[in-house]
């Protein structure tokens, strides 16, 4: 039985040249489905994985390539391969920068097709992408500040994304130098995300799953290298990272990422990856001066505004020295969330190494981190969309 190919495409003369060229291919492909835009393709593959898709991305492919890398890196499952004009040295070279497998001329669908079919058919792993049901997504935590309570968030979210969804949920810790995550829920290893980073084969879900703890049956850590060796930490490699994120997301429902204390190009990279990107800080002048600089730093790295959300962590209704109105206004007038101050839940939770949902089912506290779940869970049903013609992502 052939493969199913996905077609990004507004020319009818390309989408009629790629039928065609399906029909003739001795039965390697199966069927062709025809999408003209972005959006379309990106909800297509949330629901139901490809092994290929064909991008027509029109008469100035340069200029809209860089707009391509992001769904390529959400679906590291699903080959890409670009359609153009006529191939240059300087387009492939680009495709294969942001992670396209190839590019394939107008004038040789006709005959070059079924041979990148074939050829692309060799690298997939046994079952094909469109069996291994759907991936994953990926959700990172940022911190304005040192002590804003980014790890009770990560944590807490992860636990209440698994209960909505019933689907396993992962949470990363790349704090290199204090290991919060595996502190608060009390998990303890020789072996973390560093290893991972820097093993010398293929980062796959076998990898992850055996490398993760269990806090329970269905939330797992990747610990950081502090809990392995706080005396010693190992380096990060970030070369790995989008093959990292991949591979949980083939494995997880939902990957928390806890990344309070990364490059800012890392959390540029992390964010382009993830569903949403939650920013978290305390309504004081530092921390909501720190998060104004993080989003700046993620806007200029080409991050869609609509894809981070700033979190007020502590949040108090009575006396406040700042008002979540203040931070509001200095954030620009972006949307905000916020989770509300619950000292005495947050304490329980830390001090038995237990989650909200089960410490504090009822407190405010827990009731604003399962509405940010459902936030999340209603931003990653949403489509993608490839960013406009010249913007760049990379870092």
């Amino acid at each position: 039985m052939g493969i199913e190919i996905l077609l990004l495409t507004r020319d009818q003369q390309t989408a009629r040249s790629v039928e065609q060229a399906a029909h003739s291919s001795g039965g390697m492909v199966s069927r062709i489905t025809p999408f003209t835009d972005s959006r379309e393709l990106a909800a297509r593959l949330d629901r139901e994985p490809a092994p290929l898709a064909l991008v027509d991305l029109g008469p100035q492919p340069l200029l809209a390539l860089p707009g391509l890398e992001p769904l390529i890196r959400k679906f590291p499952g699903t080959r890409f391969v670009i359609v153009c004009a006529e191939l240059q040295t300087e387009l492939l070279l680009e495709a294969m920068q942001v992670g396209a497998r190839t590019c394939l001329p107008q004038s040789e669908i006709a005959t070059e097709l079924a041979s990148v079919v074939r050829r692309l058919l060799q690298e997939l792993p046994a079952p094909a992408a469109s069996a291994m049901g759907p991936l994953g997504k990926i959700v990172t935590v940022l911190s304005a500040s040192g002590g804003c309570g980014g790890t009770t968030v990560a944590v807490n979210l992860a636990e209440e994304l698994r209960l909505e969804t019933d689907r396993p949920a992962l949470v990363v810790d790349l704090d290199q130098h204090y290991g919060s995550v595996s502190a608060y829920l009390g998990v303890n290893g020789h072996y973390g995300v560093a290893d991972i980073l820097s093993h010398v084969g293929a980062i796959d879900s076998q990898l992850v799953r055996s490398t993760a703890l269990g806090h329970s049956d269905k939330l797992h850590v990747l610990i950081s290298p502090a809990s392995v060796n706080f005396t010693e930490p190992a380096a990060l490699s970030w070369e790995r990272l989008e093959q990292l994120l991949g591979a949980c997301k083939q494995t997880y429902g939902y990957t928390v990422i806890d990344a309070p204390r990364v490059p800012s190009a890392v959390a540029a990279r992390l964010a382009v990856e993830s569903a949403m990107t939650l920013v978290v800080f305390e309504l004081v002048v530092v921390d909501i001066r720190c998060a104004r600089d993080v989003l700046g730093a993620l806007a200029e790295r080409g991050v869609a505004s609509d894809s981070v959300l700033p979190i007020a962590n502590r949040y108090r209704k009575r006396n406040p020295m700042l008002s979540f109105e203040d931070a509001q206004k200095a954030l620009g007038g972006r949307d905000l969330a916020h989770v509300t101050n619950d000292y005495e839940s947050a304490m329980r939770s830390l001090n038995l190494g237990k989650l909200l949902a089960g410490v504090a089912p009822r407190s405010p506290m827990r009731k604003d981190l399962r509405d940010l779940a459902l936030r999340v869970e209603a931003q990653s049903k949403s489509s993608l969309v490839l960013r406009p013609e010249g913007s760049h992502g990379r870092s």
